[in-house]
């Protein structure tokens, strides 16, 4: 199944169209459209989710999230008058592969000036050229349905700042929200910002982490984002996450590193 679109809704199945297709294995996901769909679950939860906003997103990665129809499960953990917490699994075939914990707090109105850190000084998107990820396995995947433009950096430094966008909308003919698109695109961190050669090494996060204190603005996500390695085969990736209003979050992955297998 092909489209401009990640999922397709059928019932309480979401079916992967091949721009989910992951680098690593060309019959896996990427990342980033499955935490986009759990976070989509979440931040719609209950009849009061339009007065609550999502500041944490936790995510686990059991097993890699085969492409094939998934569906989602999700439970309130515990509710007060200022905080929920609400967990979501992913499963396939009755098998949990993902799991994410949430994080919401009751918006309120402050009579106060917003204070945020600026953004940082770089070029804008459209004054940058797109590059193309190149460490994908096939033709069609995630790397053709987001476009990153790096702003000061270059693919395959331990510290980078790209723009990034998503070309896709997460399901078929729904709007994808500010929420939904940051996280399509934030796991992706150690792949705009390598720890490793990915010609010789493997590097699979099993959590991905995320802050937020207000919502993305514009088409638009900025990653300032540096990556390690150790000799123990544990990385991590982390980014401040910004737009052309300042910095709204941050985010973070463990990374599991292993020779790649040719």
């Amino acid at each position: 199944m092909t489209g401009n679109w990640f999922y397709e809704q059928n019932g309480s199945l979401f079916v992967p169209t091949e721009l989910t297709r992951g680098p690593w294995d060309n019959n896996q996901q990427h990342g980033g459209p499955p935490a986009a769909l759990l976070g989509r679950a979440i931040e719609r939860f209950g009849p009061e989710a339009s007065e609550l906003f999502t500041v944490r997103l936790t995510f686990d990665f059991f097993r890699p999230v085969p492409l094939a129809p998934l569906e989602i499960h999700t439970t309130l953990i515990r509710s007060g008058k200022t905080v929920d917490r609400i967990e979501a699994t992913l499963t396939n075939q009755q098998d949990i592969v993902m799991r994410a914990s949430g994080l919401r707090l009751r918006r309120r109105t402050l009579d106060v000036d917003a204070i945020s850190t600026p953004p940082p000084i770089v070029p804008t998107p459209d004054q940058l050229e797109p590059l193309l990820l190149s460490f994908f396995q096939h033709e069609r995947g995630y790397h053709r349905a987001v476009e990153v433009r790096f702003a000061k950096g270059k693919w395959g430094e331990p510290s980078v700042i790209v723009w990034m966008r998503t070309l896709a909308t997460l399901i078929r003919n729904e709007p994808t929200t500010p929420l939904e698109r940051l996280l399509i695109m934030v796991d992706a961190e150690s792949g705009i910002c390598p720890p490793l050669d990915p010609q010789r090494f493997t590097f699979l996060n099993p959590d991905l982490n995320v802050f937020l204190e207000r919502s993305l603005q514009g088409e638009w996500i900025g990653l300032s984002t540096r990556s390690s390695a150790q000799p123990h085969g544990i990385g991590l990736s982390e980014s401040a996450l910004f737009d052309d209003q300042g910095i709204f979050g941050g985010s973070a992955q463990s990374l599991v590193l292993a020779k790649r297998k040719l």
